[in-house]
């Protein structure tokens, strides 16, 4: 084990040699016959502790280890110093310039042993220090860890995320995500409530290099103001009434890994203020610190309205809306893109029934023409809404009939034009269409089509000859 190394101060060559022969069997001693001299080889040298003498020509000792404070803060101080001396050196050792002071004459035995005491001790604090630095990189590694583990809970829950869609738009939609995942791009996902921006984050999030990282969510509307500052970027100890510990921001939590920006045209002016510096500089003031901290964080943002309209209105800075427009991609409403509604229901459907424990075997046609046929304002979150209420009140065992659909719902539909042709037309065409793509699907296997829709080979045959359905290909 090498040894610890001290500095030795005196400008008598004399007591320079008795205090290097008092402690060169244990130490590694430098020698300095002056303050400058001895501050040189401090900022050269990891020195542990320093012995010097209080009366020098030009610098005294107390004003050595004052400025060598400053160069090795965690250097042991002890000055060598007469009696005369010992109330000027309290105030000295008060206010934390000199650990020790020994009186002369001093015995080289009780220099070396209050030198060992100091070491020791000195010793502890180091491994306390080391420890809790330990302790505050595992906390965060379990912290992060955490993180991952629920969002993989969530992704194995019945409930859990998925992207389902079917249609040319959604397709064109992913094909656009699919060349920003990769990269650390900022992305601005718009679209109406419900079409689920959230889900389409966390898509990017999970296929990306950060998908072991965190990914944090946060409603930039939902948080007070008095909070904001805290909240995202963290506060110290004592930083402000009940600031009881030291905690992170949603900043810092993201490091590495993703931070989603939900609903960010909500988010009040003075928080974009300073999401726009940690933007341009990648970095975070903690209520209370002094320091900035670094920080390695994706951005992906979304919102309901139309960013470029609330930046003509005053309401959204315009600096901000350009470091966020990066890639900016548009969720279609579910009214737009309905070929998405039936594998939607049918997705919604078989969660709710693993949830709910309700052997509920498909939709009767009837009910999905009205659902195809509503608009659903409230998007993707109200179609699933629907589809709870109505696996909750329909029999198990039985295909959902039309009745189990909500009033609005077959009210909307039933009116929805004359150029459309009425209710029962709809329902033919879309119960056509479906025997017509589930034949494809199967082969042309009536049975196993039959299966697919959740009626019986003989109502397949029956629905065959009623539209008149040339399938002489079909097996079985």
């Amino acid at each position: 084990m090498s040894k610890h190394e001290i500095l030795i101060v005196d400008d008598e060559p004399a007591n320079l040699q008795k205090l290097k022969r008092t402690f060169l069997t244990d130490y590694t001693v430098h020698e300095a016959k002056t303050g400058d001299e001895a501050l040189l080889i401090l900022k050269e040298r990891p020195v542990v502790a320093i012995v010097t003498d209080q009366r020098m020509p030009g610098m005294s000792g107390v004003n050595l280890l004052r400025q060598a404070r400053e160069v090795r803060p965690d250097s042991i101080r002890i000055i060598l110093t007469g009696f005369t001396e010992v109330e000027y050196l309290m105030d000295a050792i008060n206010q934390g310039q000199v650990h020790r002071y020994i009186t002369k004459p001093w015995e080289p035995v009780a220099l070396k042993e209050a030198l060992r005491q100091e070491i020791e001790r000195w010793q502890l604090r180091k491994e306390n220090e080391r420890l809790s630095e330990e302790l505050r990189l595992a906390n965060e590694q379990l912290e992060k860890e955490n993180f991952r583990l629920r969002q993989e809970i969530e992704s194995l829950e019945p409930a859990g995320k998925q992207l389902v869609y079917e249609s040319q738009e959604m397709r064109e939609l992913m094909r656009l995500i699919d060349r920003v995942v990769p990269t650390n791009s900022t992305v601005l996902i718009q679209g109406e409530t419900g079409t689920g921006k959230e889900l389409l984050a966390r898509y990017v999030h999970d296929q990306s290099p950060r998908a072991d990282q965190p990914f944090i969510p946060v409603n930039c509307g939902a948080i007070p103001s008095e909070l904001i500052e805290s909240a995202f970027f963290g506060h110290k100890k004592g930083s402000f009434t009940g600031a009881i510990e030291n905690r992170k921001g949603h900043f810092e939590l993201a490091h590495q890994g993703t931070l989603y920006l939900d609903e960010i045209g909500e988010a009040p002016l003075d928080l974009q203020v300073k999401l726009l510096r940690v933007l341009q500089d990648a970095e975070i003031m903690p209520v209370g610190a002094q320091v900035a901290k670094k920080v390695d964080v994706r951005i992906i943002a979304s919102t309901n309205r139309v960013l470029s309209r609330e930046v003509e209105a005053g309401r959204f800075r315009q600096d901000l809306f350009f470091r966020l427009n990066v890639f900016a991609v548009f969720v279609p409403p579910l009214r737009t893109r309905r070929d998405d509604i039936v594998a939607l229901s049918r997705y919604f459907l078989d969660r709710c029934r693993r949830r709910l424990n309700k052997p509920i075997p498909s939709f009767d046609p009837q009910t999905l023409a009205l659902l195809r046929g509503f608009d659903w304002p409230g998007n993707v979150r109200e179609l699933e809404n629907e589809v709870e209420r109505m696996v909750i009140l329909s029999e198990p065992d039985q295909p959902i009939p039309a009745s189990m659909v909500s009033e609005r719902v077959r009210l909307a539909s039933s009116t929805g034009g004359s150029d459309a042709g009425g209710l029962k037309e709809k329902v033919a065409e879309f119960e056509r269409s479906l025997i017509l793509e589930a034949l494809r699907r199967h082969g042309h296997n009536r049975s196993h089509a039959a299966d697919a829709l959740g009626i019986s080979r003989q109502t397949i045959i029956a629905k065959l000859k009623q539209y008149q359905l040339d399938d002489e290909t079909a097996e079985g």
